[in-house]
């Protein structure tokens, strides 16, 4: 799809989610910090993101490598 913004949001909030996934029950406590860091750098990235999910949703976003409309 080229949309790097895309990607950086689906990284960022995929990244808490395999934390949890790839641990343990026993392994869980240890990384709660790591869990709550994650989870907190998630959403700043979001929220700076903000506007290009507005362009995504509208369609409007620039593709990675496509010139930009004059």
């Amino acid at each position: 799809w080229r949309y790097v913004s895309l990607a950086s949001i689906v990284a960022a909030a995929a990244f808490p989610g395999l934390l949890l996934a790839t641990s343990g029950p026993a392994a869980l406590g240890p990384r709660l910090p790591l869990l709550g860091f994650s989870v907190l750098i998630a959403a700043m990235l979001i929220w700076t993101h903000r506007t290009n999910i507005q362009r995504l949703w509208e369609g409007t976003e620039n593709k990675l490598g496509a010139k930009p409309a004059e």
